[in-house]
């Protein structure tokens, strides 16, 4: 078969259409990137045989592997593996995919060292993760454990402790009525999801000094209480009842100097109102004899 003609396309002027003779007939037969139209010096009246074509064809995938890897990096710093899986997911044959990569590998174009390195540099920078997620982040990007152990040392202990001492003073605030050993478990617990080690998250914690004034522990302590109050006071008797919520402030992490405190106003209060009730019946009492 003939080459027809050749066309630019109208969207695309990188790319040609081409157009083959047969029979007498002219009909469109396959599109082809500028550097394949040029590696196979194909013009008008050119004989191509069906293995040619599919040849030119085959040469045509392979540049659109390429040209679709590049468009790829330029947006991003990118991993071999989400390359690979990038040209992939588009159904690009494999060999085609590892051609694309080797050659990107080549130019330089794709360095996972040097990825790792910056994606390090920009979460110390711009995130609030500690180690652990950072190099778990690098492992989801496909970054093999050595160039990421190394990348991961730009990321020095004061850098952590700084870090996690910097989300501390951001976030180291008493939830409303919320005692001081669990606001304590709780950051501490909020600094280790987000990567830090556990030994980070207490050094920072010391740093921090986010002791609660015991003013307003004593406050927790008497809502939490009051709270539980409510909850039982219908279901146990006083002593019982004095129990559970004696109990349930110390799950809660209150001082016990505290919960003593609320349960003496307690029974204070519980004694004025039976002396209350006494004195009631007692004027009611006079007032039928006279």
């Amino acid at each position: 078969m003939k080459i027809a003609k050749l066309t630019t396309q109208q969207k695309r002027t990188d790319r040609f259409n081409v157009f083959l003779e047969d029979g007498g007939t002219e009909e469109y037969a396959f599109s082809v990137d500028e550097q394949v139209l040029v590696a196979w010096q194909l013009q008008k009246g050119m004989t191509l045989s069906g293995q040619d074509i599919e040849a030119i064809k085959a040469a045509d995938q392979h540049r659109k592997c390429w040209n679709d890897a590049l468009h790829y990096l330029a947006h991003s710093m990118r991993t071999e593996y989400q390359v690979r899986q990038h040209l992939l997911q588009k159904e690009y044959e494999p060999d085609m995919v590892e051609s694309a990569v080797s050659r990107l590998k080549e130019y330089r174009f794709l360095q996972d060292e040097e990825f790792a390195m910056a994606f390090v540099r920009t979460k110390i920078n711009t995130s609030d993760k500690g180690p652990v997620v950072v190099k778990e982040q690098l492992y989801q990007k496909g970054v093999a454990e050595d160039p990421a152990e190394h990348a991961l040392q730009q990321f020095t202990p004061e850098m952590q402790l700084e870090a996690a001492h910097t989300f501390l003073e951001k976030k180291g605030k008493p939830k409303k009525n919320e005692s001081a050993s669990a606001m304590k478990i709780r950051l501490l617990n909020a600094l280790m999801r987000k990567g830090f080690f556990r030994e980070t998250a207490q050094e920072a914690w010391n740093r921090a000094d986010l002791e609660q004034p015991e003013d307003e522990q004593r406050e927790a302590v008497f809502q939490q209480g009051e709270k539980a109050l409510r909850k039982w006071k219908d279901k146990y008797d006083d002593y019982t009842l004095e129990m559970k919520v004696k109990e349930h402030l110390y799950r809660k992490g209150f001082p016990l100097s505290f919960i003593q405190e609320f349960l003496e106003d307690l029974r204070e209060r519980r004694q004025q109102d039976e002396e209350e009730v006494q004195s009631d019946d007692g004027a009611g009492i006079m007032g039928r004899d006279s």
